[in-house]
């Protein structure tokens, strides 16, 4: 399996169960697309977690590095702060990532979760997490949405 493939779009919803060990089964559809390696990062507000592929990875820090108005002092600090809350993580012969504790702790996963895909990445969500921010989230789907005409 290769974990730097470029075309790699993570898509759709699904509910799973986290085992004891904090093991969660990726989507089939999204194992199709041979990335192994992941990076589970909690989201900035804390209410959920982020898995990003290795070469995803590379993109954001690129990008900071490129933004003209993120000063290089600024940059270093984001860098340190990103890359400290990040944890490696790989899928194992059954096609499940063990996501680290503490992050679990963090973001209160136990048991059921919600996979979403969110298109380079995806994010897994506590169901009553998921569930306080998703009438705010659809109302900025659908203006979004109108606006494109889609």
């Amino acid at each position: 399996m290769n974990g730097e493939l470029q075309n790699v779009i993570f898509a759709g919803c699904f509910t799973h169960s986290m085992d004891a060990k904090n093991r969660v089964t990726i989507p089939a559809r999204w194992r199709a697309s041979e990335v192994d390696e992941f990076y589970t990062i909690p989201s900035p507000q804390g209410d959920f977690l982020r898995v990003i592929p290795p070469n995803e990875m590379s993109r954001i820090s690129e990008k900071v590095a490129s933004n003209p108005n993120i000063s290089e002092r600024d940059r270093i600090t984001w860098e340190r702060g990103f890359y400290r809350r990040a944890q490696h993580v790989a899928t194992d012969r059954q096609g499940r990532i063990l996501l680290p504790e503490e992050q679990c702790r963090q973001v209160k996963l136990s048991g059921e979760v919600i996979l979403f895909g969110a298109n380079r990445i995806f994010e897994i969500w506590n169901p009553q997490c998921w569930e306080a921010a998703a009438a705010a989230q659809d109302q900025a789907y659908q203006a979004i949405a109108a606006q494109i005409g889609h």
